[in-house]
């Protein structure tokens, strides 16, 4: 028989589903949780749609050889 509904842990389970380190079984247990909720699946969708944002507006720049001596630098002093 399966465990009762609990939004807070689906919600904790989704993100880790979206960072990427379930299992395929965990992810499909998500995925069923997720049909079975609209307020979970709202959420959801809403996290991913954020994260897509973030991932489309910040752009990866590497650093300067010049910032990363001033970075070890710092370090060292520390």
């Amino acid at each position: 028989m399966k465990k009762s509904h609990d939004c807070k842990e689906v919600v904790e389970q989704f993100n880790m589903l979206l960072d990427g380190s379930l299992n395929p079984k965990q992810e499909q247990d998500v995925m069923c949780e997720l049909q079975r909720c609209m307020h979970c699946l709202q959420e959801y969708n809403l996290e991913e749609k954020y994260r897509n944002f973030v991932k489309e507006k910040v752009e990866k720049k590497c650093p300067t050889e010049s910032f990363i001596g001033k970075l070890k630098d710092c370090i060292k002093g520390l």
